[in-house]
């Protein structure tokens, strides 16, 4: 049960990482989060939400576009 916990918490600030990344724009965030990214395998960034590895890849792409690189 904690550790499900934990995972939701972490779910929920990877995706106000996202939304961060967006400024704000939620339509925007979503339309990213659903699409095919090709730096995730050409995975969309939802299908990899579900697990704490998934959601830390998540979270470095989102720090490395943050911080300008491209990938």
């Amino acid at each position: 049960m904690n550790e499900e916990k934990t995972l939701a918490e972490l779910r929920e600030l990877t995706y106000l990482e996202v939304l961060e990344l967006f400024d704000g724009d939620q339509v925007a965030a979503g339309q990213w989060l659903s699409s095919s990214i090709r730096a995730l395998g050409n995975h969309p960034p939802i299908s990899l939400m579900g697990t704490k590895p998934g959601l830390q890849k998540i979270r470095n792409l989102v720090r490395k576009w943050g911080e300008g690189a491209v990938s």
